[in-house]
Formats: structure tokens, sequence, C-alpha cells
């Protein structure tokens, strides 16, 4: 066997026993943010994602921290929702996340060094830059928003009815004092001689009548009108008194 042929031999036998390269990615098109789930296996660096090559490497950064790390791609196939992908228990720890939860990272493209790829196939971690806040910042504001939750209109506050006005009650009827007719006592030195009568009983009768007094002198009773201040008073009186039918009705004065 020649030289070269034993050359040619020796490469093929090398090539047949190496482990195939990864995938190659030459554009760094995909960007992905949103949440990702949390896998059991602590073992790995792996994420599982739907568009990468299987095989190939990605950049995992968390949004919240800014943690990269470099993770060995695999197949998603229990990924649901608006998961973009499923991080190993490994990643998680790797980037300070608990196991079993969810978390919001951004998933590129990477192409690391041949020692970074041994490394991250045999488990060891490999870091990037904390993402700066800017971008962390930016990277927020792509993630899915949730559905707007319908308002529901406040209901109308119940329309108390008016408080009835009080009524108000009638004041108390205050028992009526009744009222004692004080006599007024005319005063004057002029009256009217009536008529001079045997009776007393029509004497009374008669001075009842003319608003006047009954005088006592001896068995006769002298029936007066007055007494008047001023003795055209008292003829005014005797004038109405005389068209009585009394025209014998004189103005007589006493001290």
């Amino acid at each position: 066997m020649s030289v070269g042929a034993a050359v040619l031999l020796l490469a093929t036998l090398g090539q047949a026993g190496a482990e195939p390269p990864p995938p190659v990615v030459h554009e760094q098109r995909l960007d992905d943010v949103g949440p990702v789930s949390i896998g059991s296996d602590a073992a790995k660096l792996t994420i599982a994602h739907r568009t990468l090559p299987t095989g190939s490497f990605a950049e995992v950064t968390d949004l919240n921290s800014g943690r990269t790390v470099i993770a060995l791609v695999e197949a998603d196939t229990a990924s649901t929702g608006d998961a973009i992908g499923r991080l190993s228990a490994g990643t998680a720890r790797t980037l300070g996340l608990g196991a079993g939860a969810t978390a919001n990272v951004r998933i590129r493209p990477a192409v690391p060094s041949p020692a970074e790829q041994a490394a991250v196939r045999s488990g060891t971690a490999v870091n990037r830059l904390d993402a700066p806040a800017p971008l962390l910042a930016a990277l927020r504001r792509r993630l899915p928003q949730p559905a707007p939750v319908p308002q529901m209109a406040p209901a109308p506050a119940p329309i108390a009815a008016p408080a009835p006005k009080p009524v108000p009650s009638a004041p108390a009827r205050q028992p009526q004092r009744s009222k004692k007719t004080v006599p007024i006592v005319a005063s004057g030195r002029w009256f009217v001689q009536v008529a001079t009568l045997s009776d007393a009983a029509r004497a009374a009768t008669l001075a009842k009548s003319v608003d006047g007094v009954v005088r006592s002198a001896g068995r006769l009773y002298r029936v007066q009108a007055g007494p008047f201040a001023t003795r055209a008073a008292a003829e005014t009186a005797r004038a109405s008194i005389a068209r009585r039918g009394f025209g014998d009705a004189r103005t007589i004065a006493q001290d």
C-alpha cells in the first residue's frame, strides 16, 4: 500500500469515529421573546425550541435579571400555549431560576467556540455578559400583552326615596281665660232724673234699661241716669230718655 493510500485510509477511519459537528447557523434571524416553561432535567444545559435546528446552540437571556447563558437546542414537542420553549432545570439554575416555574426570556441563535460547545454538552455553564437595563426594558415591551378584561359598568346607585317631610303639629291650644268685665265707674256731678216710683222692683227694671241707678228716698225710689262729667252730656242723655217716653225727665246736679 502506498503512503498516500495509507493516509487517506487513516483520515477516513478518523472521521467515522468522530462525533458529527453541530449544524452551523450562518444568519441570526431568530430573536424570540416570550415565556418559557422549565423542565426537570438538572444535568443538561438545554433548551427545547420549535424552530431552531436540533443540535445547534442558542443564547438565552432572562428578561428579569439580564443573565445570559449558552444552551444546546433540543426538539420541542411539549410546549403549549404562549410558551416559546422549555428550559432544562440545569439551564434554569444557571440563570438563577427555580425549577418548575415559568420565566420570560429572549432566545436567539449562537455560534460558540468549539471549547464552549464541548463545555455546554458536558453540563458546564458558559455565560455571556449580562444584558444592560435599557435593552431589557426594550425586550420586555415585546412580550405578548394579556387581553384586556372587559370592564363592567358599575351598577347605578339606588336612589333613596326622599324622606317624608315632618308635618308640623298644631300648637296646643291654651285654655281661654274668661275675661272679667271691670265696671267703669263714671264720674261727674250731673244726673238725669228719669222717674220716681214707689215699687222697688219697677224702679230697678227702669234703672237697668237706662243704664241708671236707683236712689231710695223713704218709701220712694228715684231712678237716675248718670253721672255725667258735664251738663251738656247730661242734656244729651236726657233728650234720648225723653224720646223713649219719659218726657218729665230733667237734668240735675248733685254735690
